[in-house]
């Protein structure tokens, strides 16, 4: 998969190819949501109804986000 825009059926289709196959693939996820911390090195964020909990070792960056409607 390349970073073009991309439907979740190519997604979930290339997933469960490389799940099928046990490929190790390499994950970029964008989260938007307020952060709290969860542990020693731990985080947890909670967007969309999903709630995700996640060592700091896996962030490679993060930045403020604008409320929804408002510029920065």
């Amino acid at each position: 998969m390349s970073g073009k825009l991309v439907d979740a059926a190519s997604v979930n289709a290339r997933l469960a190819e490389a799940a099928e196959r046990g490929e190790t693939v390499e994950l970029i996820l964008v989260v938007r949501g307020r952060v709290r911390q969860a542990g020693a090195s731990r985080w947890r964020v909670r967007a969309g109804g999903t709630t995700l909990t996640f060592p700091a070792r896996l962030v490679v960056a993060a930045t403020v986000a604008a409320e929804r409607g408002e510029r920065r």
